[in-house]
């Protein structure tokens, strides 16, 4: 009986841990997101201003809400590659990790040479679900 009970945790359990992956809860864009786009249509641009700096986007609808909420165009960094580059400079290697998955690359400014130094990883950026 223990052997087949075993047996169908091993069958099973891939299939729930692949399962509970997809079902991660999203994070929910902030207020200031919802707001840029509260008279806008789906696909109109949008400006979001966080903290100091302003963030141009697309309005899209987001998952688990009706509301159109300011995509970026180039998303922030996470806070974890910001810290990994706070006392380094550009080009200086950096590694951190971000949802559970260690990265390294390089010390870097976003894409329009903006933003915070960060670590941005070596390789293509990974796909958005």
């Amino acid at each position: 009986m223990k052997f087949v009970i075993a047996s169908c945790l091993v069958t099973v359990l891939p299939f729930a841990i692949a399962q509970a992956d997809r079902d991660r809860p999203h994070r929910k864009p902030p207020q200031e997101a919802f707001a840029a786009c509260s008279s806008a249509k789906q696909g109109d641009r949008c400006t979001v201003t966080l903290r100091d700096h302003s963030i141009t986007g697309t309005c899209e609808q987001f998952p688990d809400t009706t509301a159109l909420a300011c995509r970026p165009d180039h998303p922030p960094p996470p806070p974890e590659a910001v810290e990994a580059c706070k006392s380094a400079r550009e080009g200086d290697s950096c590694s951190v990790t971000h949802d559970g998955h260690s990265l390294s690359g390089t010390c870097a400014k976003g894409p329009d040479a903006s933003g915070p130094l960060a670590c941005r990883p070596a390789g293509p950026p990974p796909e958005r679900r």
